[in-house]
Order: structure tokens, then C-alpha cells, then sequence
């Protein structure tokens, strides 16, 4: 819980997809509330959307560890920066985030739920 922890609120992973790889599955699928991503996918794709420095990510408590730690759960509380030509609108944004982990240990599973419709 403690690399999770930091992923999000040192390195803001949700608006840079830096985080620490060594703790994620390679074949690990990221799904949000509009569509499943596999690992290679989702970095690019995050990198190229949002502009990381005008980006915030707040951690609303604490990461959770349910189901004898199978899973990894937190609440988040974010504003987006859009990459576009000339102009970063942004848009706030707030949610769950619940981590599936496999035998291994290793993160098979990321479901961003938004509290927004």
C-alpha cells in the first residue's frame, strides 16, 4: 500500500502514468468509465492527455488493503489539465479507485469508478 501511496501523491500517477511498474502485472488492464486499456496503452495515452504539472491528484484518505489484501482500494479527489494546443482547460474530478492483485502479488486490475455521472 505504501508504493500506491506514493505513486499517487508524490509522482500524481492518475494525470502522469508514473508509477512503480515493478508492482504491476504486465498484462495488467486499466478500465475507467469509458473503456479497458492494457498497460502500454494507458501510459501513453495518459502522458499525451493530461499536462502532469498543471495537474493535481489529492488522496482522500488512505489506500485500504480489503479481501486479506487481494485488493487495494482509495478514494481520490483530482484536477485534470487537458493537453491541448494552446490551452489546458481542466476539469475536476472525483472517485474510487480499487486495484486487483494477483497470486503473484502483483497488480492485475485497476477500475476507476467517478462519483460523477
Amino acid at each position: 500500500a505504501k508504493l500506491v501511496r506514493d505513486d499517487i501523491v508524490q509522482r500524481q500517477f492518475l494525470a502522469t502514468a508514473d508509477f512503480t511498474p515493478d508492482i504491476y502485472d504486465d498484462a495488467c488492464t486499466f478500465t475507467d468509465e469509458i473503456d479497458t486499456y492494457p498497460l502500454e496503452k494507458f501510459i501513453k495515452g495518459t502522458k499525451a492527455l493530461f499536462v502532469g504539472s498543471e495537474s493535481r491528484v489529492n488522496l482522500v484518505g488512505d489506500v485500504e488493503a480489503l479481501d486479506d489484501g487481494k485488493r487495494l482500494q482509495f478514494r481520490f479527489d483530482e484536477e485534470l489539465a487537458f493537453n491541448f494546443p494552446f490551452v489546458h482547460p481542466k476539469v475536476s474530478l472525483s472517485g474510487t479507485c480499487t486495484l486487483t492483485r494477483g497470486d503473484d502479488g502483483l497488480i492485475t486490475a485497476y477500475r476507476e469508478k467517478w462519483d460523477q455521472a
